[in-house]
């Protein structure tokens, strides 16, 4: 049936990767969206993500039901941005504040511009996964920001749930920095490994990983702001391929397994 679930914590879920099901109709084969919509159904139901509630429509966050039976990407859908971290000190996550509130300024500014016909931003779901000291002052924040096209939302995901989340995202966020400049960060790797590009921080080893074919580097909130604002134009953008390639490069970084890594490594020597 339609609405089965295709239960493995391993895939991921974006629109143009995920395993398909294929229903039967007398105009053709259709590639629906069955597992993406029972994540997010299931995933609003948490009390954790009821800051995301108003950006769903019918239950679903990123998916709509067609007259057909189908199951597509919703229109107008907002752009599901992720975030994970241990909420300590040595990830500012005002930065990532900050950026969302320049974006909601210009969303905000654009709004008018639907009317009118004119492609606008789309609005923002961010959730932001993790357990840490300063949570709880974060939120707070969060709280007082009064944004209009950007909503947050902080949880606890499971550890089957979290890459599913990742595969379902349309971008990465990481605000990992290095005291040694040596160590890269594994949420980027989870990040890439489930095909979401990534926006990360700046810093002198992370050109390693986030190499401009997978994702883009930033150093300031301004600078992570028109990031955003340019992947989530270009997305919905027919002309603009700059989002897409970025796909692309995610999707290239998540094909090389563990072993094949292993062997070019051993290569060098």
């Amino acid at each position: 049936p339609m609405e089965r679930v295709l239960d493995n914590p391993n895939i991921a879920l974006r629109h143009i990767q995920i395993p398909a099901l294929l229903t039967a109709s007398s105009r053709a084969m259709f590639v629906v969206l069955a597992p993406l919509k029972i994540l997010w159904t299931r995933l609003l139901e948490d009390p954790q993500l009821e800051p995301l509630q108003p950006l769903s429509a019918d239950g679903a966050l990123l998916t709509a039901r067609g007259s057909d039976g189908t199951i597509d990407m919703r229109s107008g859908r907002p752009m599901l941005l992720v975030s994970s971290t241990s909420w300590t000190a040595d990830e500012d996550f005002s930065i990532l504040l900050a950026a969302l509130k320049l974006y909601d300024a210009a969303a905000t500014s654009q709004v008018v511009a639907r009317s009118a016909g004119t492609a606008a931003l789309p609005p923002l779901a961010v959730l932001i996964t993790g357990k840490g000291p300063q949570r709880e002052h974060y939120e707070q924040e969060i709280a007082q920001l009064g944004l209009q096209q950007v909503r947050i939302a902080t949880a606890w995901l499971s550890a089957e749930d979290y890459p599913l989340l990742l595969g379902s995202a349309d971008l990465g966020v990481s605000l990992h920095t290095s005291s040694s400049g040596l160590d890269l960060p594994m949420k980027v790797v989870d990040m890439l490994g489930c095909g979401t590009p990534v926006c990360a921080y700046r810093f002198s080893c992370i050109h390693e990983l986030v190499t401009g074919a997978n994702g883009l580097v930033f150093e300031d909130a301004g600078e992570l702001a028109r990031q955003i604002q340019d992947l989530a134009a270009s997305q919905r953008s027919a002309s603009d391929g700059r989002y897409q390639k970025l796909l692309e490069g995610a999707a290239a970084f998540r094909s090389v397994d563990w072993t094949t890594n292993y062997q070019r490594v051993l290569e060098l020597f």
